[in-house]
């Protein structure tokens, strides 16, 4: 154990945490990147690699997809992630983050960079490539939980999980315009693969080489930092068994739960169907619609961040308190945004833009709701709280397809208006049930790791650090 500015970089005296943070955001997010790619350069694989080719005789094979084969690639994924994310619980629970999640990594390294070869011999073996990536995303969640509980102080559960889950966002913001300039460049869709392999390669090598599944193993870490870290958790104990029976029959969790199903039924259909319903519905040019679903995406990262650190610093609420608060602006308001959205008129598309915005604003504040909620009360065994959180993530991607698909045959918008109502309506309903139901104190399946407090810190020491965490 270090002394305080014992380190190389004295800045980074007593801010290990940081890094971890920041290496854990982007190795996230770069499993996440690589998942997105296939979506931005399936245009690029439908047309020659580059013009300049017509002078050759040799010219790329045009990789035009129908609409099933891209179905079957999107459910690849889905199905991959459906069928990793228990393993990969049980994975955590033996050997720990630190190599697990560097194995996920390099699953989605490798996944990601023969897709191009394998898209050129058989679209089998594209599909197999695309089932893999989904088995590595299946690590993602969990690792948030980890991160979460090993490094973050209770003060500052809100920064890291605004900070972790902030990963779809991220990879879209990187991966999109990274994607478009790639394809059309001289090295043409490829290099797009190539290099996500690269910088995904690189940033879970240095997952491994400074992350540790106990904070006391860090060789930077000090005196100073361990007791921010552990302050108020109590010990916790490495490889734990999740009492897995105990926490699905718990009525906080299942509140949780339900919270998310709403929340990521919402986030995919703004995903997946914004575009077609301001196009197809609302009549805007394409040129148009990308930008009314990016820039809201782009304000969704900002306020999460933001109310991540307000959850953290606002001290006049209870963390109780908070929580309904924090959960009632992302769920209830959005749900009754998205009931309004289902009455506006198609002449007046500008303000179906505002409850668009609207939505995706308010939704920001999640970490400091349900999430925030998981981690508190779950605490050692947040990982498997929200790996379950990935599985209903995986769950949307079947079940928002076919609710669009069994509605909204004719795009008309009283057809959109029953799935408007219907987000708007589980939204709403998962709020009040989390409200009722949602504390701030450590379930009865943690007791077993957080029944004992700290006594190993002076109280001097204690004293000193109160107000630096």
């Amino acid at each position: 154990m270090k002394e305080k500015g014992s380190t190389l970089v004295p800045f980074l005296a007593d801010r290990q945490r940081y890094i971890i943070l920041a290496i854990g955001t982007l190795c996230i997010a770069a499993i996440a990147s690589n998942m997105t790619v296939i979506n931005f350069t399936m245009i690029c694989m439908a047309k020659p690699v580059n013009s300049s080719a017509l002078t050759s005789n040799v010219e790329a094979d045009n990789l035009a997809y129908s609409n099933k084969q891209k179905s079957i690639i999107m459910w690849a994924a889905a199905v991959g992630t459906l069928a990793a994310a228990w393993p990969f619980h049980w994975f955590y629970t033996q050997f720990g983050a630190r190599s697990v999640f560097f194995a996920a990594g390099v699953v989605s390294t490798l996944s990601t960079a023969v897709m191009p070869l394998a898209a050129e011999v058989h679209f089998n073996f594209l599909v197999v490539a695309r089932f893999f990536q989904g088995v590595s995303f299946g690590a993602d969640f969990a690792a948030i939980g980890l991160i979460v509980v090993n490094w973050a102080s209770l003060k500052q559960h809100g920064l890291f999980i605004s900070l972790l889950s902030s990963f779809s966002q991220i990879s879209v913001m990187f991966t999109m315009p990274v994607a478009g300039e790639l394809c059309e460049s001289t090295w043409g869709w490829q290099s797009v693969y190539y290099v996500h392999a690269v910088l995904s390669g690189v940033l879970f090598t240095a997952w491994l080489y400074f992350y540790r599944d106990n904070p006391t193993k860090h060789p930077q870490m000090t005196e100073i930092e361990l007791e921010k870290i552990h302050r108020g958790k109590g010990d916790v104990k490495e490889h734990e068994k999740a009492p897995i029976a105990k926490i699905l029959t718990n009525s906080v969790m299942l509140a949780v739960w339900l919270s998310a199903f709403g929340e990521l039924m919402m986030s995919q259909f703004i995903v997946m169907y914004g575009p077609t319903f301001l196009k197809e519905v609302l009549g805007f040019a394409v040129n148009h619609t990308g930008y009314f679903v990016a820039v809201p995406r782009a304000l969704h990262l900002a306020f999460k961040i933001i109310s991540g650190v307000a959850s953290d610093r606002i001290q006049f609420w209870s963390e109780k308190t908070k929580m309904r608060i924090f959960n009632t602006i992302a769920l209830m308001v959005s749900g009754a945004f998205f009931c309004i959205l289902g009455y506006l008129p198609k002449e007046q598309a500008h303000l179906s833009l505002v409850a668009l915005l609207v939505i995706e604003c308010s939704t920001g504040f999640i970490c400091g709701g349900f999430y925030k909620c998981a981690t508190l009360v779950a605490r050692q065994h947040s990982h498997f709280v929200l790996s379950q959180i990935q599985f209903i993530k995986c769950l949307s991607l079947f079940i928002e397809p076919l609710l669009v698909f069994l509605i909204c045959s004719h795009n008309t918008l009283e057809e959109w208006r029953i799935v408007f109502l219907t987000h708007g309506i589980l939204l709403i309903v998962g709020n009040i049930i989390f409200c009722y139901f949602a504390t701030d104190e450590p379930a009865d399946f943690t007791r077993s790791a957080t029944g004992e407090e700290m006594t190993d810190v002076p109280p001097e020491r204690r004293r000193l650090t109160e107000n630096e965490a």
